[in-house]
């Protein structure tokens, strides 16, 4: 399947995407980032050292990952999409379900195309948080501009909670807060290497 990957460990990333739709607003609870995060590049750990099929099972591995996480985060995230269907929900309330998860399904793409950007760069140790944040600022910048883009709940916002980190905003633009947010937010993974022994390519 297009998913190889354990099913604990792809419920894990669903569910810390889930977390990381908390930032968003209207709530804008940036903190949960510095869990949600980490988790994913604990798993993305996880995932290459122990996927079977060599090359190509790593990188399938990594890209479940992502698109879990990914499916996870806009599933909680889009909840605001829904309300188009409840204008007249007698005749189109039974689409929401439908729409809002194919819509996550389909964005979790980009996700997954992120996290396997950042495999191809992983290695050991804190430049792996490097890896995972330019992945995910390519896949959010794809994302954003594909087919006319969809750049709503980019990962960037997480840093536009107040006042004062929006600021950072007028000097990197939304793209640049997005790979800020990425290497600020999976900073605590750091303190924890990686095994190179799934690493090999």
């Amino acid at each position: 399947g297009l998913l190889r990957v354990a099913a604990g460990a792809g419920a894990a990333a669903g569910l810390a995407g889930g977390l990381a739709a908390l930032s968003q607003a209207p709530i804008h609870a940036f903190p949960v980032l510095w869990i949600a995060l980490p988790v994913l590049v604990f798993l993305l750990d996880g995932a290459v050292e122990t996927a079977d099929g060599g090359r190509s099972g790593r990188w399938r591995a990594a890209f479940g990952i992502g698109w879990c996480f990914g499916a996870g985060y806009f599933l909680a995230g889009l909840w605001w999409i829904g309300s188009a269907f409840l204008v007249d929900p007698l005749r189109f309330g039974w689409l929401l379900p439908i729409a809002l998860a194919a819509l996550s399904a389909g964005l979790g793409l980009f996700t997954g195309l992120g996290t396997l950007i950042a495999r191809l760069l992983w290695t050991d140790g804190p430049a792996r948080i490097l890896a995972l944040a330019v992945g995910l600022w390519i896949s959010e910048y794809l994302r954003g501009h594909i087919l006319t883009g969809f750049p709503w709940n980019a990962l960037g916002y997480g840093l536009a909670a107040n006042d004062t980190l929006m600021q950072a905003a007028s000097l990197v633009g939304l793209d640049g807060m997005t790979l800020l947010a990425g290497l600020i937010f999976a900073a605590p993974a750091a303190a924890v290497g990686g095994g190179r022994a799934g690493l090999a390519t």
